[in-house]
């Protein structure tokens, strides 16, 4: 069918989900996505560019350094921001800002913005470099508020002016603050920016310890700080710590609406005893572990848990599958009925085969591989000829192999492209169909660093071992 046949208004749900990237948000969406639509021919650039909605994200970047002595070339950068802030009609806009000018040039930046983008129709913003330390505040419309700001991310802002305009103008809408990069005082978290704090339900500290963090409002839900807080958690459902905790510090926690957690346990000897006791997470239902520092997950019950990630970040390849081991064997270890779990390093033969073995609730499995060929031969090992290497298997096990696996998933750690390696991993997927036996297993899809990826179903694997099959028998014909 023709697409250029389709009614405009299916046509323009096509263009806008193509425009807004694989994650359906066009903040995340490539720019040159839709310079590439825009080309295609004159009926799309025409429903693209009356498109509000797709026009919404503003990256504005404008350094000093690149217009020096080129003003030509400054004025055609604000056209070009003032031509696409008029695209957005009276949309809300998420505005990424990373800018070092002075002079006049901030004057006519802020001109433009004033006119086309007043700070009213801003729904998130994220700042890189600090646009307020030459700009007066006493320039901005009295009129001109934040009223629609939901997000505020600060990677860089060095002064107090912006977070105070903010903290007195935002309105209930307000929901998340993550002050990323930025150096701020305790005492303007605590006191002068109250109403950011007291409305936000996303809070994201990661420079600040126990001892600094300011008290957490009842309705902070979300959380990512750098060490364990020391303040009621009874609220928090989704909790990042960045510096290691012991796994005793989560004792003296409720932890009863807690729905995610993403942390880095400090490093455990085999030789230090464990804590008794176990820790119960009665809702958790994904875990993220890193660092390669898995021990600590024998102390932790979460009956509820769907999703389970293992990193092993700058830990080595055989000290991340020792302690995957180590843990995964321990009899006390019980987090072993979610149904959904990834390994970001590469396993080696036993460890891989220890995890099939030990996980058989698991339906979506991924680990990732460094090197092609060592990558093919722990596969071919362990799941096409599986051979156990010092891992005891009872029949059943045996005869009801990866029974419960409908979904494998390959994280390749070097870059697609070469023909080299990427056409034998194509075989090697197709030879794990042949190899397992059953239906069970559905999708086998393979993932490389910059995004690229390629998936192979057991039906269309079906369809092309048909077809080869019946020209097979056609060519015997032909020679009887």
């Amino acid at each position: 069918m023709n697409v250029n046949k389709l009614p405009t208004e299916i046509l323009q749900q096509i263009l806008k989900r193509v425009a807004m990237g694989p994650e359906q948000n066009m903040a995340t969406a490539a720019p040159a996505l839709r310079r590439h639509l825009l080309g295609v021919c004159f009926r799309w650039r025409e429903i693209i560019l009356n498109m509000a909605e797709l026009w919404t994200f503003v990256r504005i970047y404008l350094i000093k350094t690149e217009y020096e002595g080129k003003e030509t070339t400054f004025q055609n950068a604000l056209a070009t921001l003032d031509l696409n802030l008029s695209r957005t009609s009276s949309q809300l806009l998420d505005i990424y800002w990373h800018t070092s000018l002075d002079g006049s040039h901030v004057t006519q930046l802020f001109k433009v913005i004033n006119t086309r983008a007043p700070f009213c129709r801003w729904r998130s913003l994220e700042i890189d470099t600090d646009f307020w330390h030459s700009y007066k505040l006493h320039s901005i419309r009295s009129d001109d508020r934040f009223s629609n700001l939901e997000s505020l991310k600060i990677r860089w802002c060095q002064r107090e002016g912006l977070l105070l305009l903010i903290n007195s103008t935002i309105s209930s809408n307000f929901r998340s603050f993550h002050n990323i990069g930025a150096y701020t005082p305790a005492d303007l978290l605590r006191d002068r920016i109250s109403n950011i704090m007291s409305r936000a339900t996303e809070l994201t500290l990661p420079n600040f310890g126990a001892a600094l963090l300011p008290p957490l409002p009842p309705q902070i839900t979300t959380l990512s700080i750098w060490s364990m807080t020391l303040q009621s958690t009874a609220h928090i459902r989704h909790l990042t710590i960045h510096l290691s905790p012991s796994i005793s510090q989560f004792f003296d926690h409720d932890w009863s609406s807690l729905i995610s957690l993403d942390v880095l346990f400090t490093r455990t000897q085999q030789s230090h005893p464990l804590p008794q006791q176990t820790i119960l997470f009665p809702r958790l239902q994904t875990l993220v572990v890193r660092e390669g520092r898995f021990r600590s997950l024998i102390s932790i019950s979460a009956p509820s848990l769907v999703s389970l990630r293992l990193e092993r970040g700058h830990e080595s390849i055989e000290k991340a599958n020792r302690s995957l081991f180590d843990t995964i064997s321990h009899p006390s270890y019980t987090v072993k009925s979610m149904g959904k779990l990834e390994i970001g390093f590469p396993l080696s033969p036993m460890v891989l085969a220890s995890v099939i073995r030990d996980f058989p609730a698991v339906e979506s499995l991924g680990f990732g591989f460094d090197d092609s060929y060592d990558g093919w031969e722990v596969i071919r090992h362990v799941i096409c000829e599986r051979r156990y290497v010092k891992v005891e298997w009872s029949e059943r096990l045996k005869d009801n192999f990866m029974a419960g696996v409908k979904i494998l998933k390959l994280q390749m750690n070097w870059i697609l492209g070469d023909d080299v390696f990427e056409n034998p991993w194509k075989a090697y997927t197709a030879k794990i169909f042949e190899d397992i036996p059953g239906k069970q297993l559905e999708t086998i899809r393979c993932s490389w660093p910059r995004g690229d990826s390629w998936e192979l179903t057991r039906l269309n694997w079906e369809k092309s071992h048909s077809k080869v099959d019946g020209s097979k028998q056609e060519e015997g014909h032909c020679a009887l």
